[in-house]
């Protein structure tokens, strides 16, 4: 008997991460090469291809439920959950993933431990994938944990360089922190509704109504704090500018790309499932905080020497346009849904699709960006920006998808970067007289151009410069470290030309967001 469709992704990915050893010494036992690597793209393909399935059914019949019945002592028991907004971020960090395991075939060959590392990147996107399809705390804490401990593990992998294991520490303690947050907000919920639920939860606080505002706004605080630590949303993004560098290039694409936004997801279902925006306006405080997350993030890139460096800063700018993208559309509805409801929730539609077409565009660009990088470091043996000017020359594919995903972060058109920037200005522009929500647009169209200057300044470095003399062996990257490079920037380029057909599935995505469960 085959599972349920809502299983499946999740069950081939941790099927993979135990087949891959057992593969591998099997693979030694007979002399077969790449047994391993050949196990994990299988599995990631797989994963990917279930979740259009998944998507039909959803469509069809609306939210898939699986129900742990009587699993654990909890009011409504423990479910798995997918709608439109769990599937697609849940295509995104299977998606990615599959690219990264081809990638790797030649990216980790000379490193140690492949065994461990196949296994670890099956597990962390298996954890990504659980937290999508949580429909209760229970199960997002245990598959978040599981994300975690996979992503520390992968950035100290190198673990012989004092780099990797700095890094992966600083990233192990402040992401525990912000785990332990998360528990004392769901404690915290457990206490007030008895459930752990979240459809429960939303019914217990509606329920509840007499409970201290303070109270609720704490715990609001508490929630983004925790998931915003994973965000890399300022103040909690530390750990980041030194994780990317340290982790194999490989694994600061899947950083940067996918699992940074698990914790953006856990913020917009945490905060718009559980509390309705009609009520509270913590729109307010993700503006504030996407306003403040960008412009540290521009600052900061502007200092870095390293280019992966200058990348993770870079990350965390993405992470504020995101940010401030939901935070205008929950703001709108707050302050506007009782004065003209359909006005108010065409605007946060606009806002929210902008915000989460940047999930998409983000993942693909930045995620192109560190493989580039990585294909940098593996034929020029540096990281320096200024050792690397030229370099696009030598390593024209490389080169040249770089500069597609430069262009399309930094919003110029016809890239697909273009048009999430759009929209969320769009959105933030929707509401005329409303003094707070144009100062957050200006400092946001601010923000973009300062953005853009450095992302223009390191095309001239890496594309336009004369090679240096040290750079005169450096020839292009191999195939399998080429193709996911040279595919994700024909994805940015189809998807800013034709973008109506991924406008109308984020729009479907936003309306899934907005609209609670």
């Amino acid at each position: 008997m085959n599972p349920p469709l809502i299983l499946q992704p999740m069950l081939i990915l941790l099927g993979g991460a135990a087949l891959t050893p057992v593969a591998s010494m099997a693979g030694r036992a007979f002399k077969v090469e790449r047994v391993r690597e050949i196990v994990c793209i299988l599995a990631f393909a797989l994963s990917f291809y279930t979740l259009f399935f998944l998507h039909q059914e959803v469509q069809a019949s609306g939210p898939a439920r699986y129900v742990f019945a009587g699993f654990l002592p909890l009011n409504g028991g423990v479910e798995l959950y997918a709608d439109l907004l769990s599937i697609y971020f849940a295509w995104l960090f299977t998606g990615l993933g599959l690219l990264v395991a081809v990638y790797s075939t030649r990216y980790m060959e000379k490193d140690t431990g492949q065994d461990s590392y196949y296994t670890l990147l099956l597990t962390l996107v298996g954890g990504m994938v659980g937290v999508a399809f949580s429909g209760d705390f229970f199960n997002l804490f245990v598959f978040w944990e599981m994300m975690c401990i996979s992503s520390y593990a992968l950035v100290s992998f190198r673990k012989h360089l004092w780099e990797p294991v700095e890094a992966g520490f600083k990233y192990l303690v402040m992401s525990t922190l912000g785990s332990l947050m998360i528990l004392y907000g769901i404690s915290i919920f457990y206490g007030m509704t008895g459930t752990v639920n979240f459809r429960l939860i939303r019914s217990g606080l509606i329920a509840h109504g007499g409970l201290s505002l303070i109270t609720l706004y704490l715990l609001i605080g508490i929630i983004v704090a925790g998931f915003g630590v994973t965000a890399a949303i300022v103040p909690f993004h530390t750990w980041l500018p030194d994780a990317h560098p340290a982790a194999p290039s490989s694994i600061s694409a899947m950083l940067s790309g996918v699992v940074i936004k698990a914790g953006v997801y856990g913020v917009g279902r945490s905060m718009f499932t559980l509390f309705n925006p009609t009520t509270f306006n913590y729109g307010a405080l993700l503006m504030v905080f996407g306003v403040i997350t960008l412009t540290v993030g521009n600052f900061m890139a502007l200092l870095q020497t390293d280019i992966k460096r200058l990348l993770a800063y870079s990350s965390i700018v993405n992470i504020g346009y995101i940010i401030t993208g939901l935070g205008i559309g929950g703001y709108v509805i707050t302050k506007y849904y009782s004065v003209d409801p359909r006005a108010a929730l065409g605007v946060a539609m606009l806002a929210a699709t902008g915000g989460l077409f940047h999930v998409f565009n983000h993942a693909v660009g930045k995620g192109l960006l560190f493989l580039c990088s990585g294909c940098f470091l593996h034929e020029a043996k540096t990281r320096d920006i200024s050792a690397l000017e030229g370099v696009g020359r030598r390593m024209k594919w490389t080169g040249a998808s770089l500069s597609i995903g430069l262009f399309s972060l930094a919003g110029i058109p016809p890239f697909s970067g273009f048009w999430s920037k759009l929209f969320i200005i769009l959105g933030g522009l929707g509401i005329p007289g409303d003094s707070f929500l144009s100062t957050i647009t200006i400092l946001v169209v601010l923000n973009s151009v300062f953005s853009a200057s450095y992302y223009l300044w390191l095309v001239q470095r890496i594309l336009v410069k004369k090679p240096s003399a040290g750079l005169k062996a450096v020839k292009e990257a191999p195939l399998p470290m080429v193709a996911p490079v040279v595919l994700l920037a024909a994805l940015i380029i189809l998807v800013g030309l034709t973008p109506g057909p991924m406008i109308s599935l984020v729009e479907s995505v936003s309306k899934t967001l907005l609209g609670g469960w």
